[in-house]
């Protein structure tokens, strides 16, 4: 309990550190000045397509690479849509949007065999904020995936999910609870996370900017699984505390060791 308490203190103070509040990046522009890139009324509402997830593995267990590719769509055209929107007011008004046109999210595969992974359907989504190839986890081989979904809202609650497939079908091996600011920031466009939910309610358009120091994190980001032997992985995770923590699961009991 003393451990979890100080990591939970640590975490608040991270949080507060993190906040781009009188902070800059290479280009000297202070992260405030940023926050209101969207406020402009001389601008046009402009969209921005928002990173997409590409990753490579051998799924299916055939001893070929294949490719997982995202897409995020609005079932208004089934057309791809853009994730985000330059000069909008502020990020109420992105949820609006995203909300009206209906979005549906989903990965894809180069295999035909391997068939569409479904992420979600719902007003209030903006893709994904994470997706990798955790190799072969429980030793059958075939390489594991994680995701995340990126939804449109103002907690930073989420759930990380990993996902197998096996006989013709993608199944949940585990899911577990984490915080979004325990994700990098997304290439491209990005939200400011505190360790209670949105710090800034506004999307940033990075790549106005080029902040490639957000990509070179992103790229770096090791993720919040590892694996300890066949069948066990070591997570870090929201416990039912709401404290960060580290556990060992068992993938064919789903429960710790």
């Amino acid at each position: 309990m003393k451990t979890n308490l100080i990591i939970f203190v640590t975490a608040i103070l991270l949080a507060c550190t993190s906040s781009p509040k009188n902070t800059k990046r290479e280009t000297g522009v202070e992260l405030d000045t940023l926050l209101h890139i969207n406020t402009s009324p001389n601008e046009p509402i402009t969209p921005v397509y928002g990173y997409r997830f590409m990753i490579t593995g051998d799924f299916n267990g055939d001893q070929k690479q294949d490719t997982l590719k995202e897409h995020f769509i609005s079932q208004l055209d089934n057309k791809d849509s853009p994730k985000f929107y330059r000069n909008l007011p502020d990020y109420d008004d992105l949820v609006d949007t995203t909300v009206k046109k209906a979005p549906l999210s989903y990965v894809s595969s180069s295999n035909k065999k391997i068939d569409t992974l479904f992420i979600a359907a719902s007003g209030q989504l903006l893709g994904l904020s994470y997706l990798k190839n955790e190799g072969d986890l429980d030793g059958d081989g075939r390489d594991e995936v994680s995701y995340v979904v990126n939804w449109a809202d103002w907690s930073n609650l989420n759930t990380w999910h990993i996902v197998s497939y096996k006989k013709g079908q993608w199944i949940n091996l585990y899911s577990f609870s984490i915080w979004d600011w325990q994700l990098p920031s997304l290439p491209e466009t990005w939200n400011q996370y505190g360790y209670f939910g949105l710090v800034n309610k506004t999307v940033i358009d990075s790549t106005t900017y080029g902040y490639d120091e957000i990509t070179e994190a992103f790229l770096a980001f090791p993720g919040l699984l590892k694996k300890v032997k066949n069948n066990v992985i070591e997570i870090i995770y929201m416990n039912s505390e709401a404290m960060l923590d580290t556990a060992q699961i068992d993938l064919r009991t789903k429960k710790y060791m």
